[in-house]
């Protein structure tokens, strides 16, 4: 296909550009459901939620797993904005990526979860959020 018929597909985040390529079409998650993009598009702005992008190539197809962010296309390049990104050709090796970044301390994925679990504890122990799992430990 020739190249000017293609969207360039662009995933930043703040360590890296995590995929920067030609694509045919691609599906983004937003809150009111998936969004197709294709080259020549009407020009957009759009937040997109968390979970699985669809970057098809031919018959080929790639998958992003992102935290969500902001996408904005003009119809010849579609960027999309994201704290992280995991990417591979299938669904094992986005899991793997996924994997690896939870068990890198440095990821911004698990610095997220961390972040997350602290929150669970601090309502916990303000007493708004769920209870302690038995036989946890309790302050008093």
């Amino acid at each position: 296909m020739p190249e000017q018929a293609r969207l360039r597909f662009c995933v930043l985040t703040p360590r890296a550009a995590a995929v920067d390529r030609p694509v045919d079409g691609a599906r983004v998650p937003t809150e009111t459901g998936q969004v197709g993009l294709r080259p020549r598009g009407e020009p957009l702005l759009l937040a997109v939620e968390a979970g699985l992008v669809v970057l098809r190539d031919g018959p080929a197809v790639a998958l992003v797993a992102t935290a969500g962010g902001l996408l904005e296309s003009d119809g010849v390049t579609a960027t999309l904005y994201t704290p992280f990104a995991a990417t591979g050709a299938t669904a094992e090796e986005v899991e793997a990526a996924l994997d690896a970044a939870l068990a890198d301390p440095e990821s911004e994925l698990a610095a997220r979860q961390r972040l997350e679990e602290l929150e669970q504890h601090i309502l916990q122990e303000l007493g708004h959020g769920p209870p302690a799992a038995p036989g946890g430990h309790h302050g008093g």
